[in-house]
């Protein structure tokens, strides 16, 4: 129960931070145009410097390539395993079924996985690079397979632009400067950092909050069905699949995984879907204002999931 507890106080005040923004987004203090700019400056700004910022306080001397392995192997699997599962279990209207389908197979672990995470195991960094290594690999994965998904055309796939992405970049310079010990040389830059860092809980919940203003009346997006089913594979089938495999490594194939490891991978699978879903519906011509419904209700049923997910990883 204390595991539950610790958990659920931490994803209770994310949740919280969904506050302000649902009120500005009510007043009209927030256009939709400033919830474009909130993600841009999450994306290129505050998420890389918060995965550089925890990489570089990470020992590479005590990290197994094992490790990082499944961390980018894992994202490859469950992806394709979600698709699979999500084409028999979402029904209804074409641009619908693909709403779901690409919310039950795409994580928020950039959003909320990583901050979650740097706000629960402040004393273990590694589980940052696994969570981050993960969000590259299904970064790469939404912006491929996830686009061919909600628009159905091949020729919206842009490979190249997915090579590069901010996260990759701080990963690579978070490990230069840990290797290297630059960080020792240059401490302001790890002050600096920080501080831009300490963006990237707030923007995204306050983009979120807007998204839930924008959901008129609220209760009806509680008499979908189609939002059960898609929680139901994000938030209880994809973690329980992680378990699955991390109890067969263990316990068949007597493979010794780091904790920090178990926990990383609970945290990208059991997460919510990625915030940029409905930007993305709208971007290619799917049902924008049904994919906000399903990411905002799977986001809030998190709350209870997440800790759940979490007591279940600790038991083994």
């Amino acid at each position: 129960m204390d595991t539950f507890c610790a958990m659920f106080n931490i994803v209770l005040l994310f949740v919280a931070l969904l506050i302000p923004g649902f009120i500005l987004g009510k007043t009209k203090l927030i256009e939709s145009d400033a919830t474009v700019s909130f993600s841009n400056i999450l994306m290129y700004v505050a998420m890389p410097f918060l995965v550089f910022v925890k990489i570089i306080e990470i020992d590479f001397a005590k990290i197994g390539w094992l490790e990082i392995t499944l961390s980018a192997v894992f994202p490859i699997l469950l992806t394709f395993s979600c698709i699979f599962i999500g084409k028999f279990l979402c029904r209804g209207e074409a641009a619908k079924c693909r709403a779901g389908i690409f919310c039950a197979s795409f994580p928020n672990c950039g959003f909320l996985g990583i901050p979650l995470a740097a706000a629960m195991w402040q004393d273990k960094p590694q589980i940052i690079l696994y969570i981050s290594v993960f969000n590259v690999v299904s970064t790469f994965l939404l912006l491929t397979v996830g686009t061919y998904i909600l628009s159905g055309n091949k020729q919206d796939i842009c490979i190249q632009k997915t090579l590069i992405s901010p996260i990759f970049i701080a990963i690579v310079l978070g490990v230069l400067f840990s290797v290297f010990h630059w960080g020792d040389a240059i401490p302001d830059v790890f002050t600096y950092a920080t501080i831009l860092s300490q963006l990237a809980t707030p923007l995204a919940m306050l983009a979120l909050g807007y998204e839930l203003s924008k959901m008129s009346p609220f209760w009806k997006m509680w008499t979908q069905s189609g939002a059960y089913i898609v929680s139901f594979i994000k938030l209880i089938l994809s973690p329980l699949i992680t378990l699955l495999v991390i109890v067969c490594l263990k316990k068949l194939f007597h493979v010794q995984l780091d904790e920090a490891l178990i926990f990383a991978m609970m945290t990208a699978t059991a997460v919510s879907t990625a915030a940029s879903a409905p930007t993305m519906a709208k971007k290619y011509g799917g049902e924008a204002e049904y994919t906000a419904m399903l990411t905002l209700v799977n986001t809030l049923l998190c709350v209870l999931t997440l800790p759940l997910m979490y007591m279940l990883f600790s038991i083994i």
